[in-house]
């Protein structure tokens, strides 16, 4: 018998036809799902500031989901560590979710607003982590690496979502014009009077119908229908989980019961877990660092396109930014992986530090919709290198049978406490200095605090960042 090396067994697998359908499938569902976010997301903050409501309010708003995330993805996590059955939690989380989202639409009362968006955050909070975490579960060593370059397909969906939702918008006056100059319906024939009066009707059906669709309503409208296919990759994805169970069911019953007791073992030691990162200064050091960069991000995105209103922006020009920042990020999420094991985790997070330095003193200073682009353009190097790292990160420090709680925490602290305190902070800010000096104040504040960090990281040397292994037992003495 003829042994293939781990190269030419790890060459064989990335030809074989289930691996190819595999990375299609995992392209398409980052595709489709990051695009929804994109038709709908960045538009928000300016959706709600088009219903009269100021940045006070705005930022109340922005900070109600990330605030929710943070309190409970964890929960999440952990659930669906123990119960083994992510897809069931991901299934019915992804699909109340949306219809949540889509009943935000519903009125333009404050008390209902962040109602829905409550709600909808509930149950929202875990999708994006499981999500991850069954890609990362279907993927081998060698491609768990080299996950940014799959997650670029996620970053360009993002961008063809809010660009062509941006088009749309600055377009759908054009139903009004339409409506407004309906052709004559006078009957040709005189008895074909009722046909007449049925088309006439279904004419002005479809009119109306294009007319609620027109401005924001429209937002609404294209997220619901780019979440259809990633609805079909989770359920294709679910089929591919069946399989696998189906061809465990043929090996011996000792590897079967031994499979067992190792998947009991890790979901009765969740707390040991949570408790193994709190005592890991790099783990802890770690996530502070998303925290920040969160607060950071949650400022920034809330008021980013409201400044750009301010100087004669439209949704034209938004869209035209989204886009920008998903093709600058494409490359980095491609070569994410090499940056990440030459600099390590913690340059990687003070780098995306400084260009939210730099973004914001660009935004503050800007005089044209078109003078955001650079800020855009680093938007997206910066956060493809950052939440690729940080998924990679996350994903190998995770204790045994805590992966999806450990990504879950990572969003939370990312997505939930840093946004919702970047966006609560933002909009005190806004309400009472403008937007221009929210932008200014927050960026020396990052500078400085960038300063401590580098000083930091300069005296502490000895770090796990750019090998990082699972938290263990021994881990415990890790000091700050």
């Amino acid at each position: 018998i003829v042994k293939q090396s781990p190269k030419e067994s790890s060459n064989h697998h990335e030809e074989s036809p289930e691996h190819k359908r595999l990375m299609i499938l995992i392209k398409v569902l980052f595709l489709a799902y990051y695009g929804s976010l994109g038709s709908l997301m960045p538009y928000l903050p300016v959706y709600y500031h088009s219903l009269g409501h100021g940045g006070l309010i705005i930022g109340l708003i922005g900070a109600v989901k990330p605030l929710t995330t943070f309190l409970v993805a964890p929960f999440w996590g952990i659930l669906s560590d123990r119960s083994g059955d992510k897809f069931r939690i991901l299934k019915l989380t992804f699909l109340v979710s949306l219809i949540g989202q889509l009943l935000v639409s519903y009125s333009s009362e404050v008390h209902f607003l962040v109602g829905m968006t409550l709600i909808t955050a509930i149950m929202n909070a875990p999708v994006k982590s499981l999500i991850d975490s069954m890609v990362m579960d279907n993927l081998c060593e060698e491609d768990r690496s080299q996950y940014g370059r799959l997650r670029l397909w996620g970053q360009l969906g993002f961008g063809l979502g809010s660009s062509g939702v941006g088009v749309l918008l600055s377009r759908s006056q054009a139903g009004r014009f339409f409506s407004a100059h309906q052709p004559s319906m006078a009957p040709v024939v005189e008895g074909a009077t009722m046909l007449q009066s049925f088309s006439r009707a279904l004419y002005n059906i479809l009119i109306k119908f294009w007319n609620e669709l027109t401005g924001y309503k429209l937002l609404f409208s294209s997220y619901a229908a780019l979440s259809f296919p990633t609805w079909l990759c989770l359920k294709a994805f679910e089929r591919l989980e069946y399989k696998k169970k189906q061809l465990l069911r043929v090996t011996s019953n000792r590897d079967k019961k031994q499979s067992s007791v190792e998947k009991k073992k890790g979901g009765a030691h969740i707390l040991e877990g949570l408790n193994l990162l709190i005592h890991n200064g790099d783990a802890l050091l770690f996530f502070f660092l998303v925290f920040v960069v969160g607060t950071s991000s949650g400022c920034i995105e809330n008021f980013a396109y409201v400044r750009m209103r301010e100087v004669g922006g439209s949704g034209k020009e938004m869209g035209l930014s989204r886009l920008v920042s998903s093709a600058a990020g494409a490359p980095m999420f491609w070569f994410s992986g090499p940056l990440t094991e030459r600099l390590g985790a913690d340059r990687v997070l003070v780098l995306s530090l400084l260009s939210y330095v730099v973004r914001f003193f660009i935004y503050a200073f800007m005089r044209n919709p078109y003078h955001g682009l650079p800020a855009e353009a680093m938007r997206g190097l910066t956060f493809a290198a950052f939440w690729s790292t940080g998924t990679i990160y996350a994903h190998r420090i995770s204790p045994p049978g805590m992966s999806a709680t450990m990504l879950m925490f990572l969003n939370a602290m990312y997505g939930g406490l840093g946004q919702s305190v970047g966006a609560i902070i933002g909009g005190k800010l806004q309400s009472k200095f403008g937007t221009v000096k929210t932008f200014l104040y927050s960026g020396i504040f990052d500078f400085c605090f960038v300063i401590l960090v580098v000083m930091y990281l300069h005296v502490r040397k000895d770090s796990s960042f750019r090998a990082p292994k699972p938290m263990m037992p021994s881990d415990m003495n890790t000091k700050l």
